[in-house]
């Protein structure tokens, strides 16, 4: 008895301790994506390009990427070949190359996320809400940049700790500790 005793006072003051970090992991890893979203969008306008934060759910991993030559976003490259088979599994699986590079100055390879955080998704105005393969949000020359909610949480927590509204003119990010489910929702602050 003595001993579950003590097992179960170690226990009860351990963890909210643990508890404790892991809320201050998650909170420093939002002010830190606030942070970036700010610099990127600056960036681009300081800079003439376009920048776009790509989320990878299968990696989870994060990164900065650059346009690498002025081109309209979509459009088809005309360097590209025209000659391939569309029966051929293998490249039916291949991304169209892309005009972006990654942005040496926030990263040379991907980002891995924190230990404890992890996306839960990203909510876009076109594509409504993606959760897996990779997610982008573009920011232009001209100050603007894509409406994007961003949703944060613990690892294996199936609730969103956090969620980060990019607004699209302003380039302000708002943060909620609650799960927003949409651009017409304006949760308390």
């Amino acid at each position: 008895m003595i001993v579950l005793a003590i097992i179960g006072t170690v226990l009860a003051l351990g963890l909210p301790a643990i508890q404790r970090v892991t809320y201050q992991r998650i909170n420093s890893t939002t002010r830190k994506y606030v942070g970036l979203i700010r610099t990127v969008r600056n960036d681009a306008v300081l800079m003439n390009n376009i920048y776009r934060l790509v989320i990878d759910f299968d990696e989870h991993t994060y990164y900065i990427e650059s346009q690498r030559e002025a081109k309209l976003l979509g459009a088809p490259d005309p360097n590209a070949s025209r000659s391939k088979k569309k029966n051929d599994k293998k490249e039916k699986d291949e991304e169209p190359p892309s005009n972006f590079d990654f942005a040496q100055k926030y990263n040379k390879k991907p980002v891995p996320m924190p230990d404890g955080v992890e996306f839960d998704g990203v909510l876009k105005e076109r594509e409504g809400l993606v959760k897996e393969g990779k997610a982008y949000v573009h920011f232009f020359p001209n100050g603007f940049n894509e409406q994007a909610i961003l949703y944060l949480k613990r690892e294996g927590s199936q609730v969103v700790s956090y969620s980060l509204w990019v607004r699209p003119t302003s380039g302000r990010v708002d943060i909620y500790q609650e799960y927003v489910p949409s651009f017409d929702s304006v949760p308390n602050k």
